[in-house]
């Protein structure tokens, strides 16, 4: 069994990470890759991580500048299903690789761009990257605890976010095309992956809590849900609900704060006032013994917790390792290498890697075959990517639920059923909203017969249902894939799991932080010292966008062969594909330079101004000479060498740290920038409200009431399509809200649903 996609053909003219990584998962999922590119930029290259990412591909030359070039360029477009760029759209017309232009070759293809900022608005033209995206979005100030001092965040979590963004969004393209017959241009900036990533991070309004301004520490902050030091090492203990809550009392025997009227709506319920009434308690108790000792206690307690690890304990993690995760390939050109495996696992279509990356231009353009785009004749176009599936949704949490809310984006009618109980993060009701947004609610009793014939009529009609049950829970409400597909052959089954549905530890709860502690992303942070807890929830929103990319990808093959399948994305397999160049490894590879808590090196990094800080980035030599013309520093050109720069980084650290200490934050911006020096201002991701560039790329809603909370602003459509576009239904269903009228769509009555409440069959 291949990849969902073994009939598409997808050129690679990505220059950044978030575009090859992109294409190196299409390739892992059967897609036939050509990476185009030039002799001259391949030589220039001096990132190993691109050996990874440029994997399954095939590679070929083209000289552009030359009519011959053009030619050959022109009959590989006409072949193509899908293009791949990460240029600033004047990059792309001077290059006659537009989209306006690529589409009057070939009308089929879907074009897929991560530009830094978006081909429209104000910042369309301001060159970008990981870092000074980051920085912009907010990343860097929110792991400093929304204070004013930002801290380097080491992950390039913005990349991989649009990398993982823009395969969905591509996906949903290509399953819109099959039923027009028409391709379109599909944008997600780094701007947009990064929002994506950060989601509920800048929801606001009258009634929403400001975010709380704390030192970012090794603790995380709230005392139910952070890193504790015990004797002789660190671990990570995470009440995510009441229900934890209440097991982490009696697990520790800490019942006086069960009693205690302060903690009545823990955990996330606790006042920031009362946190260390708790931490008082609690960081002597872990002190005072061995962590094994207390990873025993809680897991015997249910309750999650997880050691603070390197990546490479979590690679020899019996999980990991049941799960595939690592693998080895033998790269022509780096020898025997340590990969990670696809993230994404699929019963019918099976992701696989497809080969090493190649030597570039090992291919020849003359042996690439002629084929025409995989497309049937021209149907009618949708309004929307996804408009016509329907999905039930039994997810909770993040992982699940805000994989759903980006098909609800997409267009997908998306029905969220819940318990009497209710999701668990129904508590936190801001963030609630941004996950869960664009769906319809019901309260169905799966464990009463009646519920599940109900439940089982509405799964008749969907095309998809998706859950994030921990273990077995699927089986016991007779609600898993083997069961409904008896009810619905073809139906798509989604599952987002902790660890896995199958393994060794399959069966331990888990949320976000216990894998990224597991997965050395907190030890990364914290460099030589305390691991660190990362304020973005790496874990749950990869495992979200990579869910959504699954359950798309199998609509895509259920297209072509009729059939459906099973889905699974687990945080740890995320952790993994978060972490992909970090877990990449091959003779002779050097650990990454740092700069503790501002970033890698002199020409990489944060930069105090007299009013606040920005973002600098200059590694190229070509970049590094525009930076020292724009700051007037004409001896700064001598280290314009890479090697120069490694050796000389403390001293121009010092100078640079003393250069931008003079001016202000927009000084130094527009200074940087008259010179297409790659910078920003490091900002909360609040500030993306008043961003005219958010609100040219639709990123935003406007002021909206959602219930109780009043006007609230929150994450807009994340997606630019050119021809079939996002859909933004708001707010998030109330508990039940929409009980009534899916009752009455199936045929019941008003007297059998009365009939149905009053015996707790529904809500």
């Amino acid at each position: 069994m291949a990849g969902p996609y073994t009939d598409i053909r997808v050129l690679d003219f990505s220059r950044d990470m978030a575009g090859r990584y992109a294409t190196m998962m299409m390739a892992d999922m059967g897609a036939e890759v050509i990476r185009v590119e030039s002799p001259d930029a391949v030589s220039n290259e001096s990132n190993q991580s691109n050996r990874l990412f440029d994997r399954g591909k095939k590679s070929i030359f083209l000289d552009l500048s030359s009519p011959e070039g053009m030619i050959r360029l022109t009959d590989i477009l006409k072949s193509a299903d899908m293009l791949f760029e990460t240029w600033l759209l004047s990059e792309a017309k001077s290059a006659f690789l537009d989209y306006e232009t690529v589409s009057k070759i070939n009308p089929f293809l879907v074009y897929c761009s991560t530009p830094p900022y978006g081909d429209t608005g104000p910042m369309a033209e301001i060159p970008g990257d990981d870092g000074t995206v980051g920085a912009f979005t907010g990343i860097y100030e929110g792991q400093g605890g929304e204070t004013g001092t930002p801290l380097f965040v080491r992950l390039p979590l913005v990349s991989y976010g649009t990398a993982f963004s823009i395969c969905l969004a591509g996906a949903s393209a290509l399953l819109e095309r099959n039923q027009s017959g028409i391709g379109q241009n599909v944008t997600v900036p780094l701007y947009s992956g990064s929002a994506i990533i950060q989601a509920t991070s800048f929801i606001d309004g009258v009634n929403v809590p400001a975010p709380r301004k704390r030192p970012a520490s090794a603790s995380g902050g709230l005392p139910t849900y952070r890193l504790y030091k015990c004797s002789d090492d660190w671990l990570f203990m995470a009440c995510g609900n009441n229900v934890f809550w209440n097991k982490m009392c009696i697990a520790l025997e800490q019942y006086e704060f069960l009693e205690d009227e302060r903690f009545t709506n823990a955990p996330w319920g606790i006042s920031m006032d009362d946190w260390h009434v708790i931490s008082e308690v609690l960081e002597p108790l872990f002190g005072s013994n061995t962590r094994e000792h207390w990873l025993k206690v809680l897991r015997d307690g249910d309750v999650p917790c997880g050691p603070a690890e390197t990546r490479e304990w979590f690679k020899n993690h019996p999980q990991a390792i049941y799960n595939g995760m690592m693998t080895t390939v033998e790269d022509p050109i780096l020898g025997l290498t340590e990969q990670p495996g696809p993230p994404i696992e699929m019963s019918e279509s099976v992701p696989a890697i497809q080969g090493p990356a190649p030597i570039p231009g090992s291919t020849s353009v003359i042996n690439v075959s002629e084929k025409s785009p995989n497309v049937p004749s021209p149907g009618t176009s949708k309004n929307h990517p996804l408009e016509g599936i329907k999905i039930i949704d039994l997810t909770g949490y993040i992982a699940g639920s805000y994989g759903t809310r980006l098909l609800a984006n997409l267009g997908a009618e998306v029905l969220k059923i819940e318990s009497f109980a209710g999701d668990g993060f129904r508590q936190n009701s801001a963030a609630f909203q941004g996950w869960n947004q664009g769906k319809q609610g019901m309260i169905l009793n799966l464990k009463d017969p009646e519920g599940l014939a109900i439940f089982h009529d509405l799964v008749k009609d969907s095309d998809i249902v998706a859950e994030n049950f921990r273990g077995g829970i699927a089986k016991r409400l007779k609600v898993d894939y083997e069961d409904l597909r008896k009810i619905n052959p073809s139906l798509i089954y989604s599952t987002v799991t902790g660890y896995g549905s199958s393994g060794p530890s399959s069966h331990l709860p888990t949320f976000d932080p216990l894998i990224q502690a597991q997965g050395g992303a907190m030890r990364d942070q914290g460099g030589n010292g305390d691991p660190v807890f990362l304020r973005v929830a790496a874990s749950d929103y990869s495992s979200a966008i990579l869910s959504a990319f699954g359950m798309v990808s199998a609509l895509y093959h259920r297209d072509r062969t009729g059939n459906g399948q099973r889905v699974e994305v687990s945080l740890v397999n995320s952790a993994f594909a978060y972490q992909a160049a970090e877990y990449f490894d091959y003779p002779g590879k050097k650990d990454q330079t740092r700069l503790g808590s501002v970033g890698h090196s002199a020409d990489y990094r944060l930069y105090k101004a007299s009013d606040g800080w920005i973002f600098l980035s200059c590694k190229e030599p070509s970049e590094w000479l525009k930076m020292s013309k724009a700051l007037g520093e004409d001896n700064l050109s001598m280290y314009s060498d890479v090697s120069k720069r490694i050796q000389a980084d403390t001293h121009l650290n010092t100078w640079l740290e003393a250069i931008f200490a003079t001016g202000t934050v927009s000084k130094w911006i527009t200074t940087l920038r008259n010179h297409d020096v790659k910078c920003s201002e490091s900002q909360s991701i609040t500030r993306i409200h008043k961003e005219p560039q958010a609100e040219a790329l639709g990123l935003l809603t406007t002021d909206m009431a959602f219930g109780e909370l009043g006007e609230i602003r929150a994450m807009g459509i994340p997606f630019q399509f050119s021809r079939t576009s996002g859909k933004l239904d708001i707010p998030a269903p109330d508990h039940g809200e929409h009980t009534d009228e899916i009752l009455d769509s199936l045929g019941f009555d008003s007297t059998q649903i009365f009939d149905f409440r009053e015996r707790g069959i529904v809500g």
